[in-house]
């Protein structure tokens, strides 16, 4: 997978390898069908697509490969040049690289929407006090409603990478095309190339370069809100800051900043051409490897976690109400076992038979419990009266199910359309390739569906 490929410089060439040796064998192919390409090319093309692929196993300090081909004089290579120009074939195999960086880089994202959505099950009732960039203490909400605008970043992210990865689904065919079969040739090489078209223009690099600036500041928006996002769940819980998390956000923007201001040489050729798309390229990996330990670290504050801070603070509040009545009790003239007894019969007695302290009623008392007092069940209920700021928050838990439900759809839906769309992309690749030249990429979110009924009631 693309994610750890920026660490390992042996995977990183075998893999900028195969994609190339995807390509240039798709485009064989589909040339060779129309009858534009001699056979005699297209085996001397798989020599040297595997001399290259001999090469790049032995040492990982290669040229990027479709410079290595040229550098080698492979025909083949001279031939696609001259027909297409070495800007439009290196943003050709710019263009197939970001279709698959796009899928895996969305699939990573969706898994980590999918684990948000499973977690904030677990804080529905949890109120947190969000903290401000000096750590002072502000507005007090809802721990669900953070974690639902989680999951909605996390969701724009990913759509805004599927909606800009489909700009450059189309292939930059020959500029110049000498007849009627030219054209229809370029429609062929574009559907075994897996794009949607070709394109239309004149001045190739264009949306290239608008693709890598607003995924640049995708991710930067995201990294910076994951990490106000697991700062406040650091503050709220007393946790320790999480370093490694620390860094790999820092790094993404990093690395977004520089992404943002990229344009490509104003020199073109295919020495500077592929040079800077293998950067980028690279540069992305890195990013999505950057992205993987943040949604590992985020989510790993999680599970677990929250689950006992909450019935530990739940247990203090039953604990705090349950000794409140029983010293009421006692005030009263009750000894402290009665008291004790009496107070603690009307709480199990409200949740056997899960109703709040204003449905009992007065005249049930009695048999709850000989020794309880009118006046204990009184002070119950307005102990666990709801405030304005709970009814707040039944609105707010409401509007959030209805964004869960919405959500999970989103992410339910692309994680079965990824897989899909990668299994039918590879299947364009199977004529035109060698044995040991596929790519195996199709990753799936292992994340169960969430329940599809979330109940809101409050307990006492």
């Amino acid at each position: 997978m693309l994610e750890r490929l920026s660490i390992d410089p042996a995977a990183w060439a075998r893999t900028e390898m195969v994609q190339t040796s995807e390509l240039l064998m798709a485009v064989a192919g589909a040339l060779s069908t129309t009858g534009l390409v001699a056979s005699r090319h297209i085996d001397s093309l798989r020599s040297d697509l595997a001399a290259m692929q001999a090469g790049y196993s032995a040492s990982p300090q290669q040229d990027p490969p479709l410079l290595s081909l040229s550098r080698s004089g492979c025909e083949f290579l001279t031939l696609l040049e001259s027909r297409y120009g070495s800007n439009r074939l290196v943003l050709n195999l710019f263009r197939h690289g970001i279709k698959i960086w796009s899928r895996e880089t969305c699939l990573t994202l969706n898994r980590w929407g999918q684990t948000i959505l499973k977690n904030y099950e677990l804080v529905l009732n949890r109120s947190i006090i969000i903290y401000d960039n000096n750590q002072e203490p502000g507005d007090e909400r809802l721990f669900s409603s953070l974690m639902l605008d989680m999951a909605a970043r996390i969701d724009t992210c990913a759509d805004a990478i599927e909606s800009l990865s489909a700009r450059l689904d189309a292939w930059h065919g020959n500029p110049l095309p000498n007849s009627p079969e030219d054209d229809s040739a370029e429609q062929v090489v574009a559907e075994r190339t897996g794009m949607r078209g070709i394109v239309q223009d004149t001045a190739p690099g264009h949306d290239e370069e608008y693709f890598i600036r607003r995924v640049a500041l995708e991710l930067a928006t995201l990294a910076q809100f994951t990490s106000h996002f697991t700062g406040q769940i650091t503050a709220n819980l007393d946790l320790p800051t999480n370093v490694l998390l620390e860094m790999r956000s820092k790094w993404l923007q990093t690395e977004a900043t520089r992404l943002a201001s990229f344009t490509w040489p104003h020199s073109p050729g295919i020495v500077a051409m592929e040079i800077a798309r293998n950067h980028v390229m690279m540069v992305l990996s890195s990013m999505t490897g950057a992205l993987l330990d943040i949604e590992n670290e985020s989510t790993r504050l999680l599970p677990g976690r929250l689950g006992s801070e909450i019935d530990s603070l739940q247990r203090q509040r039953v604990e705090s109400l349950r000794g409140n009545l029983i010293a009421d009790a006692m005030l009263a003239g009750l000894s402290a076992k009665d008291a004790e007894n009496s107070v603690i019969s009307l709480i199990t007695f409200t949740e056997k038979h899960a109703l709040s302290a204003r449905e009992v009623i007065t005249s049930e008392l009695n048999k709850i419990h000989p020794s309880l007092m009118p006046r204990t069940l009184d002070r119950f209920q307005k102990l666990t009266a709801p405030d304005p700021l709970s009814q707040n928050k039944s609105a707010e838990k409401s509007r959030g199910a209805s964004k869960a439900m919405h959500l999970l759809g989103r992410f339910t839906e692309r994680s079965q359309r990824l897989p899909l769309m990668a299994l039918m992309i590879a299947a364009l690749f199977v004529g035109a390739m060698t044995g040991g030249c596929g790519l195996k990429t199709a990753p799936k979110s292992d994340v169960d569906d969430l329940r599809p009924e979330i109940p809101f009631r409050n307990k006492p």
